[in-house]
């Protein structure tokens, strides 16, 4: 095989690689209307003893 054809089916794998993720996100992409579920959030809490300030 010469260089020049190693570096066309080079391209043209790579050229497949990036096709075939491009489909796939598009097909698994985000959710355009995501539901809103439970929130995981939890507020911060500023307590002195849990920073080392209160400390007898």
């Amino acid at each position: 095989m010469n260089t020049g054809l190693r570096i066309a089916a080079f391209v043209a794998a790579v050229a497949a690689v990036f096709a075939i993720a491009f489909g796939v996100g598009r097909v698994a992409g985000p959710d355009p209307d995501p539901t809103p579920g439970p929130s995981t959030h939890q507020p911060a809490t500023h307590q002195k003893e849990s920073h080392g300030e209160g400390a007898p």
